[in-house]
């Protein structure tokens, strides 16, 4: 999933853009970094809102994670059977699934009441602060605790999203 997201988060560095056309993602995996056909490059976009690290609104594509928090070395290129390595590493997961950023959240603005817009805006600083090292559905049970929430219904999920499915609880 790692390497799902650095291939996401490449044409959105590229263009310094928070969001991008469908069409526009697309074109820029399969034709300016010519990593993918275009074929490969749509099932990439699905496997990625399927994922839950983008999300579609109206034809846009707005990355679900801080597209600026994932490294990307600079002769990266995706493995030649990145998408069939996807499917059978889902397929061996142990019946856990994963827990998006999005599904934090909601979990924690139900849960505390706050607004949405609140909490990312109090993820987002957690996130500056601690300089982009965490992954950001950590950051988020961070901020929940500060808030006073109780975390432990996702925390396995988290820890097992985070750290794999050996550490979840």
């Amino acid at each position: 999933m790692e390497e799902l997201k650095r291939v996401i988060s490449v044409p959105f560095k590229k263009t310094l853009a928070a969001s991008l056309s469908e069409k526009d993602f697309e074109y820029s995996l399969a034709f300016d970094l010519k990593w993918f056909s275009p074929k490969t490059a749509s099932k990439v976009k699905e496997k990625a809102l399927e994922a839950d690290f983008l999300s579609l609104k109206a034809g846009v594509l707005v990355p679900c994670f801080d597209v600026e928090s994932v490294r990307v070395p600079h002769s990266f290129k995706p493995s030649e059977d990145f998408l069939k390595n996807m499917e059978s590493s889902r397929g061996k997961a142990s019946g856990k699934e994963e827990i998006s950023f999005e599904q934090v959240l909601e979990f924690i603005s139900a849960d505390s009441g706050l607004s949405r817009q609140k909490l990312v805006s109090e993820i987002n600083s957690m996130q500056d602060r601690l300089s982009y090292l965490v992954d950001i559905r950590v950051v988020a049970l961070i901020v929940a605790k500060k808030f006073g929430c109780n975390i432990e219904a996702i925390f396995g999920k988290v820890a097992g999203s985070v750290l794999g499915p050996s550490f979840s609880t």
